[in-house]
């Protein structure tokens, strides 16, 4: 039995772009893995605390928000990070319910030596593509996530810090 299609007019599985991007998430995955699972955290674990180095102090809603995941695969990274020391959590100044999470000393260093990974897994990858394809890829992806998800802003503070 063959696992093509029989019809080439209809749709492709194998030569589709989901497929193709399905593909190429679970192995970009996979080196990244690779990458970093001496550091003791996942990508995602490693992503929420580049958004804390760069934005500052966070929930874990605006953290899932920003990158579209669930609240509790937030929580179970921040969690993970807690314990490994490398966030703080402490109330928020204006609305004492919410939990703000900040990097330690400890989790900044993560971050540069995640940060340095995924740059070299990064050159791994564009060394690849030709001149310019790296951009064009990027932007045609950005594209696609505004479409599926109605927006590409950056991670953004629900609650802010000082009244106004």
């Amino acid at each position: 039995m063959s696992v093509m299609p029989h019809d080439s007019a209809e749709f492709s599985w194998w030569n589709g772009l989901p497929y193709t991007l399905w593909r190429a998430h679970n192995a970009v995955n996979r080196v990244l893995h690779d990458a970093i699972k001496d550091l003791g955290v996942t990508v995602t674990q490693l992503g929420l605390a580049v958004h804390l180095d760069q934005l500052g102090a966070l929930s874990a809603s605006d953290l899932a928000r920003g990158i579209h995941v669930t609240p509790q695969s937030v929580a179970t990274a921040l969690a993970r990070l807690d314990k490994l020391g490398w966030v703080n959590h402490q109330p928020h100044p204006v609305h004492g319910r919410v939990v703000l999470f900040t990097l330690t000393e400890r989790g900044r260093e993560g971050v540069r030596d995640g940060s340095a990974r995924m740059a070299e897994v990064t050159d791994r990858m564009t060394s690849v593509l030709s001149d310019g394809g790296a951009e064009t890829v990027v932007r045609e992806l950005r594209r696609i996530l505004v479409e599926l998800e109605g927006s590409d802003r950056p991670t953004e503070t629900l609650w802010p810090i000082r009244n106004p």
